[in-house]
């Protein structure tokens, strides 16, 4: 399994235990997938290192709550 379907799997998951169902958290899984390997040719950076702060930005969102380096500009 590639790296990127690995990742599909793994984020699908996250998705599921935030609540999605099966279905809904694979689209949403590809869907940041997908930005993470847009983001990784943009940024000249790293796909892990794109899909973690997209993970994290998820994370913040689904608990309601802005990134901690969102917060400190936000007034």
């Amino acid at each position: 399994m590639k790296e990127h379907e690995r990742a599909i799997e793994q984020v699908g998951k996250a998705f599921e235990n935030l609540g999605s169902s099966r279905e809904q958290a694979l689209v949403m899984a590809q869907q940041l997938v997908k930005r993470a390997q847009q983001l990784q040719n943009q940024n000249n950076s790293t796909f892990l290192e794109e899909l973690g702060k997209l993970l994290q930005t998820v994370s913040c969102g689904a608990q309601g709550e802005l990134k901690p380096e969102d917060k400190a500009n936000f007034s």
